[in-house]
């Protein structure tokens, strides 16, 4: 796209592809991921938009709301099944951070599957 960056936002985009490069566990990996994410967040023009800082949650810390109107039937799983089997998740789920989990707002079905 042609994106002209000073040569500091350079040095430090290196920097991060270098520590990234490193081996290092998957667990530390997305934590490191995170903190970044929530770093470039306080400083984005969009910080009030909530879709500005998408974190990596485990899926097991992830938890069905108990409210749900959508009635999906089973062709229609077995479409969506199909779907994030061939293409992944192309539009992540989103929850809310509560105590000790995460309730999902939206995605109820990918969740399940």
């Amino acid at each position: 796209m042609g994106d002209s960056v000073t040569p500091e936002v350079e040095v430090l985009s290196n920097m991060i592809r270098q520590y990234f490069s490193q081996e290092r566990s998957e667990e530390e990996t997305i934590r490191a991921l995170n903190h970044l994410r929530r770093v470039l967040h306080e400083v984005s023009p969009f910080a009030q938009e909530p879709v500005d800082c998408v974190l990596w949650v485990k899926a097991d810390e992830v938890v069905a709301n108990d409210y749900n109107p959508n009635v999906m039937s089973s062709s229609e799983k077995k479409l969506l099944k199909h779907s994030l089997e061939q293409d992944g998740f192309t539009q992540p789920v989103v929850v809310s951070e509560e105590k000790e989990h995460y309730l999902v707002v939206d995605g109820f079905h990918r969740q399940l599957l």
